[in-house]
């Protein structure tokens, strides 16, 4: 009786891990089937969602990589710039750099995102944009336009209009 039950088991067992298996009964090997789908051409690179596309768009960020380019960028605004030369008689453009400051919320008034979960980090996408100058200087045309404009409130809190060399500006001596 046991052996039966044991042979029915193994049965069973046999039958159920055979159930995925596909089979060929033409004599063919798997390493001489044709591919379902091209590969790619080059699997490590990145993702055409980062790259832009091939009808050649901007690229988009994802919002954290945008963030940690916002929280640099807000912080440039009330502390000396990081750049490699920086001009000595640089001063904030905002009326009060210490109690004055712009938050993200002076641009995005909706509501809808709690900007204290979106911390700020170097991540290694961060690099990849961080390197690509156009979406740099697009990024920063963009945050600096609405920083003047009158249409967000960071505008009541600056001394005058802040261009790209109120952070970039570097000392005329050498």
């Amino acid at each position: 009786m046991k052996l039966r039950v044991l042979s029915a088991v193994f049965v069973l067992l046999v039958a159920a891990c055979n159930q995925n298996i596909e089979r060929i009964s033409n004599g063919s090997r798997l390493e001489d089937m044709p591919l379902r789908e091209a590969p790619l051409a080059s699997p490590l690179a990145m993702p055409e969602f980062f790259t832009g596309g091939e009808d050649g768009e901007e690229a988009d960020a994802p919002p954290f990589v945008k963030a940690f380019f916002m929280h640099t960028w807000v912080e440039a605004l009330y502390s000396v710039p990081a750049n490699r030369n920086p001009n000595p008689d640089w001063s904030s453009p905002l009326i009060d750099p210490v109690d004055g400051r712009v938050w993200c919320t002076d641009c995005h008034v909706s509501g809808q995102v709690n900007f204290a979960n979106i911390p700020k980090q170097r991540l290694p996408l961060v690099a990849t944009f961080e390197n690509n100058p156009e979406f740099m200087a697009d990024l920063m045309r963009k945050w600096v336009g609405r920083l003047n404009s009158d249409d967000y409130g960071a505008s009541a809190k600056l001394r005058g209009t802040v261009t790209c060399l109120t952070c970039h500006e570097t000392n005329p001596a050498p």
